[in-house]
């Protein structure tokens, strides 16, 4: 008998940290999440067929989420691949061309059609990216409410 309680210990102590393990799952690793959406502009106009970043800075710094503009210049970022959304707190936001070219964008005729194809002349696209187009962007917004509707407005 002795045998069999020694046995059992054995399983209990090796199949508890495996049971505490599992019930951490399914949380994102970098705290809460928000489902976000809104409009993004340029100087007023809608900005359609990019991509939009939100990159977590400050004491919450980790995963980036990103999601696609539409034809109208909406965006919806409410599941992103095991990350639900967002990380909550505070975020710097950039925009990015989807299109990927044969020559990189390098050539005057691929960056024309990635700027009609964001609805924007070859000078606004190139401004825009020089702008709001890498992590170095000065546009930032919170992220607080679960779910959250934040407009872009870029100028």
């Amino acid at each position: 008998m002795r045998y069999c309680s020694d046995a059992l210990r054995v399983a209990v102590l090796v199949t508890l940290p495996v049971v505490f393990t599992l019930a951490g799952c399914g949380k994102s690793e970098y705290g809460a999440t928000a489902r976000v959406s809104g409009k993004v502009t340029y100087k007023g106009k809608p900005v359609p067929n990019m991509l939009i970043n939100f990159m977590p800075v400050g004491a919450k710094e980790g995963r980036p989420s990103w999601g696609t503009i539409d034809g109208s210049g909406n965006y919806k970022m409410d599941e992103e691949g095991d990350l639900k959304g967002v990380i909550m707190g505070h975020h710097k936001v950039y925009i990015t061309a989807p299109a990927t070219t044969i020559d990189g964008g390098t050539s005057k005729a691929s960056k024309k059609a990635i700027a009609e194809a964001a609805g924007l002349t070859p000078e606004e696209f190139l401004e825009l990216r020089n702008k709001y187009g890498s992590e170095d962007t000065k546009y930032e917004v919170d992220v607080t409410t679960d779910p959250q509707v934040i407009d872009i407005k870029l100028e």
